[in-house]
Protein backbone atom coordinates (compact mmCIF):
# COMPACT_ATOMS: atom_id res chain seq x y z
CA UNK A 1 0.00 0.00 0.00
CA UNK A 2 1.16 3.58 -0.61
CA UNK A 3 1.89 5.88 1.81
CA UNK A 4 -1.87 7.68 3.04
CA UNK A 5 -2.39 11.18 2.22
CA UNK A 6 -1.47 14.04 5.27
CA UNK A 7 -4.72 15.39 6.10
CA UNK A 8 -5.34 18.85 7.49
CA UNK A 9 -5.21 17.88 11.28
CA UNK A 10 -1.92 16.26 10.46
CA UNK A 11 -0.67 19.47 8.32
CA UNK A 12 -2.13 21.74 11.11
CA UNK A 13 0.06 19.21 13.79
CA UNK A 14 3.24 19.78 11.47
CA UNK A 15 2.73 24.21 11.21
CA UNK A 16 1.96 23.93 15.34
CA UNK A 17 5.61 22.04 15.86
CA UNK A 18 7.22 24.33 13.53
CA UNK A 19 6.04 27.41 14.81
CA UNK A 20 6.60 25.86 18.17
CA UNK A 21 9.91 25.46 17.41
CA UNK A 22 10.70 29.03 15.59
CA UNK A 23 9.27 30.29 18.88
CA UNK A 24 11.77 28.32 20.61
CA UNK A 25 14.96 29.34 18.73
CA UNK A 26 13.49 32.86 18.93
CA UNK A 27 13.46 32.64 22.72
CA UNK A 28 16.87 31.30 22.68
CA UNK A 29 18.37 33.79 20.22
CA UNK A 30 16.74 36.54 22.67
CA UNK A 31 18.62 35.37 24.96
CA UNK A 32 22.00 34.76 23.38
CA UNK A 33 21.45 38.31 22.13
CA UNK A 34 20.76 39.89 25.60
CA UNK A 35 24.42 38.12 26.65
CA UNK A 36 25.58 40.11 23.45
CA UNK A 37 24.61 43.63 24.87
CA UNK A 38 26.34 42.76 28.13
CA UNK A 39 29.83 42.42 26.32
CA UNK A 40 29.15 44.78 24.09
CA UNK A 41 28.65 47.49 26.70
CA UNK A 42 32.09 46.01 28.07
CA UNK A 43 33.60 46.26 25.39
CA UNK A 44 32.95 50.11 25.04
CA UNK A 45 33.81 50.72 28.53
CA UNK A 46 37.18 49.15 28.04
CA UNK A 47 38.05 50.78 24.78
CA UNK A 48 36.94 54.08 26.42
CA UNK A 49 39.17 53.81 29.78
CA UNK A 50 41.82 52.45 27.23
CA UNK A 51 41.62 55.15 24.92
CA UNK A 52 40.77 58.33 27.43
CA UNK A 53 42.41 57.17 30.87
CA UNK A 54 45.49 55.03 30.44
CA UNK A 55 46.67 56.87 27.04
CA UNK A 56 46.61 59.71 29.28
CA UNK A 57 48.59 58.02 32.43
CA UNK A 58 51.26 56.62 29.96
CA UNK A 59 51.77 60.21 28.35
CA UNK A 60 50.35 59.27 24.84
CA UNK A 61 46.99 61.15 25.02
CA UNK A 62 45.39 61.22 21.93
CA UNK A 63 44.18 64.12 20.28
CA UNK A 64 40.17 65.19 20.83
CA UNK A 65 38.50 63.99 17.61
CA UNK A 66 34.93 65.18 17.59
CA UNK A 67 33.98 63.01 14.68
CA UNK A 68 35.53 60.02 16.97
CA UNK A 69 33.76 61.17 20.18
CA UNK A 70 30.42 61.65 18.14
CA UNK A 71 30.21 58.05 17.04
CA UNK A 72 31.98 56.56 20.70
CA UNK A 73 28.61 58.81 22.21
CA UNK A 74 26.47 57.49 19.85
CA UNK A 75 27.94 53.65 20.17
CA UNK A 76 26.98 53.73 23.75
CA UNK A 77 23.44 55.01 23.20
CA UNK A 78 23.29 51.83 20.49
CA UNK A 79 24.16 49.95 23.05
CA UNK A 80 22.50 51.13 26.05
CA UNK A 81 19.11 51.02 23.80
CA UNK A 82 19.98 47.58 22.80
CA UNK A 83 20.22 46.19 26.18
CA UNK A 84 17.35 47.81 27.77
CA UNK A 85 14.79 47.26 24.86
CA UNK A 86 15.58 43.47 24.90
CA UNK A 87 14.72 43.23 28.52
CA UNK A 88 11.57 44.01 27.68
CA UNK A 89 11.43 42.21 24.03
CA UNK A 90 9.37 38.65 23.77
CA UNK A 91 10.64 36.22 21.28
CA UNK A 92 9.14 36.59 17.34
CA UNK A 93 11.27 34.99 15.08
CA UNK A 94 11.51 37.75 12.62
CA UNK A 95 13.25 40.04 14.75
CA UNK A 96 16.00 36.92 15.76
CA UNK A 97 16.50 36.73 11.99
CA UNK A 98 17.12 40.44 11.30
CA UNK A 99 18.02 42.13 14.40
CA UNK A 100 21.66 40.53 15.08
CA UNK A 101 22.07 41.41 11.15
CA UNK A 102 21.78 45.06 11.84
CA UNK A 103 23.43 44.84 14.94
CA UNK A 104 26.75 42.67 13.49
CA UNK A 105 26.50 45.87 11.09
CA UNK A 106 26.31 48.39 13.26
CA UNK A 107 29.66 46.74 15.19
CA UNK A 108 31.57 46.49 12.43
CA UNK A 109 30.48 50.02 10.85
CA UNK A 110 32.12 51.76 14.24
CA UNK A 111 35.00 49.22 14.52
CA UNK A 112 36.04 50.36 10.71
CA UNK A 113 35.11 54.42 11.41
CA UNK A 114 37.23 54.30 14.18
CA UNK A 115 39.87 52.75 12.59
CA UNK A 116 39.97 55.72 9.79
CA UNK A 117 39.98 58.14 12.32
CA UNK A 118 42.58 57.10 14.51
CA UNK A 119 44.99 57.04 10.85
CA UNK A 120 43.30 60.84 10.15
CA UNK A 121 44.13 62.45 13.75
CA UNK A 122 47.22 60.38 14.79
CA UNK A 123 48.63 58.86 11.00
CA UNK A 124 49.04 55.48 12.95
CA UNK A 125 47.85 52.06 12.06
CA UNK A 126 46.91 49.30 14.51
CA UNK A 127 46.22 46.45 12.63
CA UNK A 128 46.60 44.14 15.67
CA UNK A 129 44.06 46.44 17.27
CA UNK A 130 41.55 45.85 13.75
CA UNK A 131 42.60 41.78 14.45
CA UNK A 132 41.40 41.73 17.84
CA UNK A 133 38.36 44.28 17.42
CA UNK A 134 36.64 42.08 14.28
CA UNK A 135 37.45 38.90 16.05
CA UNK A 136 36.05 39.83 19.28
CA UNK A 137 32.03 41.19 17.11
CA UNK A 138 32.89 38.00 15.27
CA UNK A 139 32.68 35.75 18.70
CA UNK A 140 29.53 37.17 19.15
CA UNK A 141 28.09 35.42 16.78
CA UNK A 142 28.38 32.42 19.59
CA UNK A 143 25.56 33.40 21.26
CA UNK A 144 23.11 33.24 18.23
CA UNK A 145 21.86 30.52 16.50
CA UNK A 146 21.35 30.95 13.02
CA UNK A 147 23.66 30.11 10.56
CA UNK A 148 23.04 33.50 8.11
CA UNK A 149 24.30 35.33 11.75
CA UNK A 150 27.11 33.36 11.64
CA UNK A 151 28.75 33.32 7.79
CA UNK A 152 27.33 37.37 7.53
CA UNK A 153 29.81 38.35 10.55
CA UNK A 154 32.05 36.54 9.39
CA UNK A 155 32.12 38.36 5.56
CA UNK A 156 31.46 41.45 7.18
CA UNK A 157 34.46 40.87 9.57
CA UNK A 158 36.81 39.47 6.83
CA UNK A 159 35.61 42.23 4.06
CA UNK A 160 36.09 45.15 6.57
CA UNK A 161 39.56 44.10 8.10
CA UNK A 162 40.67 43.98 4.39
CA UNK A 163 39.38 47.21 3.17
CA UNK A 164 40.90 48.80 6.47
CA UNK A 165 44.21 47.24 5.43
CA UNK A 166 44.00 48.72 1.65
CA UNK A 167 42.53 51.96 2.74
CA UNK A 168 45.26 52.60 4.79
CA UNK A 169 47.56 51.22 2.46
CA UNK A 170 48.54 48.76 5.05
CA UNK A 171 48.20 45.33 3.28
CA UNK A 172 50.55 42.75 3.80
CA UNK A 173 51.34 40.02 2.02
CA UNK A 174 51.56 37.76 5.21
CA UNK A 175 49.83 39.17 7.98
CA UNK A 176 46.86 40.08 5.84
CA UNK A 177 45.30 36.66 4.62
CA UNK A 178 46.61 35.32 7.98
CA UNK A 179 44.44 37.36 9.77
CA UNK A 180 41.55 37.07 7.04
CA UNK A 181 41.79 33.09 7.20
CA UNK A 182 42.21 33.13 10.85
CA UNK A 183 38.72 35.23 11.17
CA UNK A 184 37.52 33.05 8.33
CA UNK A 185 38.67 29.75 10.80
CA UNK A 186 37.14 31.32 13.51
CA UNK A 187 33.90 31.47 12.02
CA UNK A 188 33.87 27.82 10.52
CA UNK A 189 34.47 26.74 14.05
CA UNK A 190 31.47 29.13 15.59
CA UNK A 191 29.13 28.15 12.46
CA UNK A 192 29.87 24.33 13.22
CA UNK A 193 29.57 24.32 17.03
CA UNK A 194 26.55 26.78 16.66
CA UNK A 195 24.70 23.79 14.20
CA UNK A 196 25.77 21.20 16.75
CA UNK A 197 24.13 23.06 19.68
CA UNK A 198 20.99 23.94 17.65
CA UNK A 199 20.26 20.51 16.29
CA UNK A 200 20.80 19.04 19.96
CA UNK A 201 18.96 21.83 21.53
CA UNK A 202 15.66 21.51 19.35
CA UNK A 203 16.65 17.40 19.06
CA UNK A 204 15.65 17.75 23.29
CA UNK A 205 12.80 20.21 22.85
CA UNK A 206 11.39 18.06 20.38
CA UNK A 207 11.83 14.69 21.99
CA UNK A 208 10.55 16.92 25.54
CA UNK A 209 7.24 17.86 23.45
CA UNK A 210 6.61 14.31 22.02
CA UNK A 211 6.85 13.12 25.37
CA UNK A 212 4.32 14.89 26.95
CA UNK A 213 1.79 13.06 24.40
CA UNK A 214 3.41 10.62 22.71
CA UNK A 215 4.43 7.35 24.98
CA UNK A 216 8.54 6.59 24.73
CA UNK A 217 7.92 3.79 22.19
CA UNK A 218 6.26 6.02 20.09
CA UNK A 219 8.42 8.78 20.60
CA UNK A 220 11.56 6.73 19.55
CA UNK A 221 9.90 5.50 15.89
CA UNK A 222 9.02 9.70 15.48
CA UNK A 223 12.82 10.58 15.67
CA UNK A 224 13.66 7.57 13.78
CA UNK A 225 11.70 7.35 10.83
CA UNK A 226 9.58 11.53 10.92
CA UNK A 227 6.05 11.76 11.05
CA UNK A 228 5.22 9.18 9.13
CA UNK A 229 5.43 6.39 12.30
CA UNK A 230 1.67 8.32 13.37
CA UNK A 231 -0.01 7.19 10.34
CA UNK A 232 -3.18 5.26 11.20
CA UNK A 233 -2.22 1.37 10.90
CA UNK A 234 -3.84 -1.78 12.03
CA UNK A 235 -2.43 -4.51 13.94
CA UNK A 236 -2.59 -7.32 16.13
CA UNK A 237 -2.53 -5.91 20.09
CA UNK A 238 -2.93 -6.91 23.47
CA UNK A 239 -5.63 -4.69 25.49
CA UNK A 240 -5.02 -4.46 29.40
CA UNK A 241 -7.65 -2.23 31.30
CA UNK A 242 -7.78 -2.24 35.20
CA UNK A 243 -9.92 -0.10 37.21
CA UNK A 244 -10.32 0.30 40.98
CA UNK A 245 -13.34 -1.38 42.51
CA UNK A 246 -15.57 0.77 44.60
CA UNK A 247 -13.26 3.43 43.96
CA UNK A 248 -16.58 6.43 43.98
CA UNK A 249 -17.35 4.84 47.80
CA UNK A 250 -13.93 5.09 48.34
CA UNK A 251 -13.10 8.85 47.24
CA UNK A 252 -16.03 9.30 49.52
CA UNK A 253 -14.30 9.55 52.43
CA UNK A 254 -11.25 11.44 51.59
CA UNK A 255 -10.49 14.88 50.64
CA UNK A 256 -10.32 15.95 46.71
CA UNK A 257 -6.53 16.41 47.77
CA UNK A 258 -6.10 13.61 49.66
CA UNK A 259 -7.70 11.18 45.90
CA UNK A 260 -5.63 12.80 43.45
CA UNK A 261 -2.63 11.90 45.43
CA UNK A 262 -3.60 8.35 46.40
CA UNK A 263 -3.85 8.07 42.59
CA UNK A 264 -0.79 9.90 41.33
CA UNK A 265 0.85 7.50 43.67
CA UNK A 266 -1.49 4.42 42.45
CA UNK A 267 -1.62 4.91 38.93
CA UNK A 268 2.49 5.81 38.74
CA UNK A 269 2.66 2.48 40.40
CA UNK A 270 0.91 1.06 37.47
CA UNK A 271 2.12 2.97 34.65
CA UNK A 272 6.00 2.11 35.27
CA UNK A 273 4.85 -1.75 35.40
CA UNK A 274 3.29 -1.34 32.51
CA UNK A 275 6.48 0.45 30.65
CA UNK A 276 8.70 -1.96 32.63
CA UNK A 277 7.17 -5.11 30.39
CA UNK A 278 7.60 -3.08 27.30
CA UNK A 279 4.17 -1.88 27.13
CA UNK A 280 2.60 1.30 26.34
CA UNK A 281 0.32 3.21 28.32
CA UNK A 282 -2.62 4.33 26.64
CA UNK A 283 -4.81 6.61 28.41
CA UNK A 284 -5.93 7.31 32.77
CA UNK A 285 -9.45 6.99 32.86
CA UNK A 286 -10.40 8.29 36.33
CA UNK A 287 -8.74 5.60 38.61
CA UNK A 288 -8.51 3.23 35.14
CA UNK A 289 -5.89 2.98 33.13
CA UNK A 290 -5.67 1.67 29.76
CA UNK A 291 -2.91 0.16 28.29
CA UNK A 292 -1.54 -2.27 25.38
CA UNK A 293 1.22 -4.33 23.89
CA UNK A 294 1.99 -4.72 20.21
CA UNK A 295 2.54 -1.59 18.34
CA UNK A 296 4.78 0.66 17.21
CA UNK A 297 7.11 -2.59 16.91
CA UNK A 298 4.80 -5.43 15.80
CA UNK A 299 5.60 -8.55 17.54
CA UNK A 300 3.91 -12.27 17.31
CA UNK A 301 4.61 -12.11 21.64
CA UNK A 302 2.21 -9.37 23.00
CA UNK A 303 0.42 -11.39 25.24
CA UNK A 304 2.82 -12.45 27.70
CA UNK A 305 4.67 -9.17 28.21
CA UNK A 306 0.81 -8.15 29.03
CA UNK A 307 0.20 -11.43 31.13
CA UNK A 308 3.54 -10.62 33.21
CA UNK A 309 2.34 -6.96 33.94
CA UNK A 310 -1.02 -7.67 35.50
CA UNK A 311 0.54 -10.29 37.88
CA UNK A 312 3.13 -7.55 38.61
CA UNK A 313 0.46 -5.03 39.27
CA UNK A 314 -1.10 -7.95 41.49
CA UNK A 315 1.65 -8.15 43.86
CA UNK A 316 2.73 -4.13 44.06
CA UNK A 317 -0.89 -3.57 44.44
CA UNK A 318 -0.57 -6.22 48.00
CA UNK A 319 2.66 -4.15 48.90
CA UNK A 320 0.42 -1.04 48.77
CA UNK A 321 -1.78 -2.72 50.57
CA UNK A 322 0.54 -3.53 53.27
CA UNK A 323 1.36 0.04 53.53
CA UNK A 324 -1.85 1.26 53.83
CA UNK A 325 -2.82 -1.79 56.26
CA UNK A 326 0.12 -0.49 58.24
CA UNK A 327 -1.36 3.37 58.72
CA UNK A 328 -4.70 1.93 59.62
CA UNK A 329 -6.30 2.79 55.97
CA UNK A 330 -8.91 0.87 53.52
CA UNK A 331 -7.40 -1.41 51.48
CA UNK A 332 -7.91 -1.11 47.47
CA UNK A 333 -8.92 -3.78 45.19
CA UNK A 334 -8.77 -3.87 41.61
CA UNK A 335 -9.80 -5.57 38.37
CA UNK A 336 -7.99 -6.37 35.28
CA UNK A 337 -8.93 -7.48 32.02
CA UNK A 338 -7.50 -8.31 29.22
CA UNK A 339 -7.89 -9.30 26.05
CA UNK A 340 -6.01 -9.93 22.09
CA UNK A 341 -7.31 -8.62 18.53
CA UNK A 342 -6.88 -6.38 15.95
CA UNK A 343 -7.16 -2.67 16.34
CA UNK A 344 -6.47 0.67 14.36
CA UNK A 345 -3.57 2.91 16.24
CA UNK A 346 -2.95 6.66 15.07
CA UNK A 347 -3.33 9.93 16.04
CA UNK A 348 -6.68 11.65 17.23
CA UNK A 349 -7.40 15.49 17.71
CA UNK A 350 -6.56 18.96 16.08
CA UNK A 351 -3.08 20.83 16.37
CA UNK A 352 -4.01 22.14 19.77
CA UNK A 353 -4.62 18.80 21.46
CA UNK A 354 -3.81 15.21 20.26
CA UNK A 355 -3.07 11.86 21.44
CA UNK A 356 -1.83 8.57 19.90
CA UNK A 357 -4.65 5.80 20.53
CA UNK A 358 -6.05 2.76 19.71
CA UNK A 359 -9.85 2.28 19.15
CA UNK A 360 -11.82 -1.03 17.99
CA UNK A 361 -13.94 -4.12 19.60
CA UNK A 362 -11.06 -5.52 21.20
CA UNK A 363 -10.62 -2.21 23.71
CA UNK A 364 -14.47 -2.48 24.37
CA UNK A 365 -13.86 -6.04 24.81
CA UNK A 366 -10.86 -5.07 27.57
CA UNK A 367 -13.09 -3.60 29.72
CA UNK A 368 -16.02 -5.41 29.65
CA UNK A 369 -13.98 -8.59 31.14
CA UNK A 370 -12.39 -6.26 33.53
CA UNK A 371 -15.97 -5.66 34.70
CA UNK A 372 -16.66 -9.25 34.76
CA UNK A 373 -13.98 -10.00 37.73
CA UNK A 374 -15.92 -8.45 40.43
CA UNK A 375 -18.95 -10.96 39.79
CA UNK A 376 -16.62 -14.19 39.58
CA UNK A 377 -14.65 -12.84 42.90
CA UNK A 378 -11.15 -12.64 41.14
CA UNK A 379 -9.25 -9.79 40.06
CA UNK A 380 -7.46 -10.31 36.60
CA UNK A 381 -9.55 -11.76 33.43
CA UNK A 382 -8.43 -13.11 30.66
CA UNK A 383 -9.88 -13.84 27.32
CA UNK A 384 -9.67 -16.66 25.05
CA UNK A 385 -7.98 -15.05 22.55
CA UNK A 386 -5.00 -14.15 24.85
CA UNK A 387 -4.80 -16.74 26.64
CA UNK A 388 -4.24 -18.98 23.60
CA UNK A 389 -1.70 -16.30 22.62
CA UNK A 390 0.46 -16.89 26.05
CA UNK A 391 0.69 -20.75 25.07
CA UNK A 392 0.49 -22.41 28.77
CA UNK A 393 2.98 -20.28 30.35
CA UNK A 394 0.98 -19.05 32.29
CA UNK A 395 -1.19 -20.64 35.93
CA UNK A 396 -4.70 -20.23 35.74
CA UNK A 397 -8.47 -21.98 34.78
CA UNK A 398 -11.02 -21.47 32.97
CA UNK A 399 -13.91 -19.45 34.99
CA UNK A 400 -16.97 -19.27 32.53
CA UNK A 401 -18.32 -18.21 29.50
CA UNK A 402 -20.21 -15.00 29.96
CA UNK A 403 -22.56 -13.56 27.90
CA UNK A 404 -20.99 -9.57 27.05
CA UNK A 405 -23.25 -6.82 26.01
CA UNK A 406 -22.90 -5.51 22.65
CA UNK A 407 -21.28 -9.09 21.40
CA UNK A 408 -23.47 -12.22 19.87
CA UNK A 409 -21.55 -14.62 21.06
CA UNK A 410 -20.25 -15.83 24.29
CA UNK A 411 -17.00 -14.85 26.15
CA UNK A 412 -14.84 -17.48 27.64
CA UNK A 413 -12.93 -16.00 30.06
CA UNK A 414 -10.15 -17.42 32.11
CA UNK A 415 -8.73 -16.40 35.93
CA UNK A 416 -4.79 -15.84 35.94
CA UNK A 417 -3.93 -17.49 39.22
CA UNK A 418 -0.45 -16.94 40.73
CA UNK A 419 2.60 -14.29 40.81
CA UNK A 420 4.35 -15.07 38.21
CA UNK A 421 4.87 -16.57 35.00
CA UNK A 422 6.02 -20.01 34.32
Amino acid sequence: MGAMPRTGTALMREREARRNEDLVLAEHALIGERRVTIVRLAMIAVFTLNYEVVTRLLGEPRPVDPYRMAAGFAYLVFGLAMFLSLRRTRPDPAKAFWGPIVATVVDYGVLVFMAERERVTTGNIHPEMGAISFALVLCFSVCRVSLYHVVSSTVVGCAGYLAVGLAHHAFSAVTTPFVIGGLAALGLLIALTNRSLRQMFTGLRRRDNLTRFLPRQIVERVLDVGEGALRPVQAEVTVLFSDIRGFTAFSESLEPREVLEFLDDYLGHMAQIVKGHDGLVNKFLGDGLLAFWGLPDPTADHASPALRAALDMRRKLAELNAVRAARGQAQVRFGVGIHSGRVAAGMLGGADQHEYTIIGDVVNLASRIEGLTKGHGVDILVSESTWALANGRFDGRRVAEEQVKGRERPVVVYALDGTAAR
